[in-house]
């Protein structure tokens, strides 16, 4: 029998506890713990067994030499490996062309060289987004970008990190308000305005067609849904943009991160990061559900395989 559920794919950005440091300005401390790939990754790993997901796991290449292994049991078990930059520096937006071609390629060639496989996808730190790394993903042979968060919120989400986390934030985190009002779907971006498809007022494309792959928000509301505010704010919220993805024939990108299956961290300049401090248990409950509810309603595939799936369809 055809299997008539949708595609839809899970992204775990690994970001260890030294990137939520200098997310809010404040320098790592020295030897700083990495519970991301040390509990996250293998509890993440085991749950999609459990659920038969094949998710992509961006990882920066920072992390790449001293993580070889889990990056291979990843790929043993089915997973994407994807960039995810060298070092998740703040307003990556801002860096020169040349700057972004640098980084990008620099985690491009450590991931390859960890794994055996390169990477054909990207996600700039913070959702940092500019549309000049589209160009610089396309001359190394990239597919997608998964980079933007289409939510009008973002300068909204700036100021409650801020308020939160009493650090600083980089007016280019979770990128612009106007990127609310992108497709919610893998779409070729215009190359005048790239939170637009191509073919949306008729521009031109950009160059060898990299596709955007954005994080799902809430249809209609174009809330985040992702797991971050899922944790903060409760199951309603995932069940809610759930019912709404899957009503308005939306294929899910649903993004997860590493720390999201750590225990509880006592480091407490991390506090304003509130999936960061809970117990474990309280997460893996929620995470339970989740994956429960996504795979029952989408054929979960790596991010590159969903793209490929549905811009053939498109």
């Amino acid at each position: 029998m055809t299997n008539l559920k949708p595609p839809g794919t899970i992204q775990v950005d690994v970001d260890d506890l030294w990137v939520y440091y200098e997310s809010i300005g404040l320098r790592a401390p020295d030897n700083c713990p990495a519970p991301a790939f040390e509990q996250g990754v293998p509890r993440l790993l085991d749950l999609f067994d459990r659920f038969d997901i094949r998710a992509t796991f961006f990882v920066c290449g920072r992390d790449a030499a001293a993580q070889r292994a889990t990056l291979a049991e990843m790929v043993s078990r089915g997973h994407e490996i994807a960039n995810h930059s060298t070092w998740h520096r703040t307003g990556f937006a801002n860096l020169s062309t040349e700057e972004k071609r640098a980084d990008i390629a620099t985690t491009h060639w450590l991931l390859t060289g960890a794994t055996g496989v390169q990477p054909g996808g990207f996600k700039s730190p913070g959702f940092s987004f500019a549309p000049d790394q589209l160009d610089v993903l396309a001359g190394l042979g990239y597919r997608y970008d998964s980079s933007l968060l289409p939510t009008p919120y973002a300068p909204l989400m700036r100021m409650a990190q801020r308020f939160l986390s009493g650090g600083t934030v980089d007016p280019t985190h979770y990128g612009k308000a106007r990127y609310g009002i992108a497709p919610l779907r893998p779409y070729t971006p215009d190359a005048d305005a790239s939170y637009r498809a191509v073919n949306s007022r008729g521009g031109a494309s950009l160059m060898n067609a990299v596709i955007e792959a954005p994080v799902t928000t809430m249809p209609l509301t174009r809330l985040p849904m992702h797991s971050t505010f899922v944790l903060t704010a409760g199951q309603l919220l995932f069940d809610a943009g759930l019912a709404l993805t899957t009503t308005c024939n939306v294929p899910v990108n649903y993004l997860l991160h590493a720390g999201d299956a750590i225990d509880a961290t006592t480091a407490g300049a991390l506090s304003s990061y509130r999936f960061l401090v809970q117990p474990w248990q309280e997460k893996e409950a929620l995470l339970d559900h989740m994956l429960a509810r996504l795979s029952a309603a989408y054929r979960l595939l790596p991010t590159i395989e969903y793209v490929e799936e549905l811009m053939a369809d498109s």
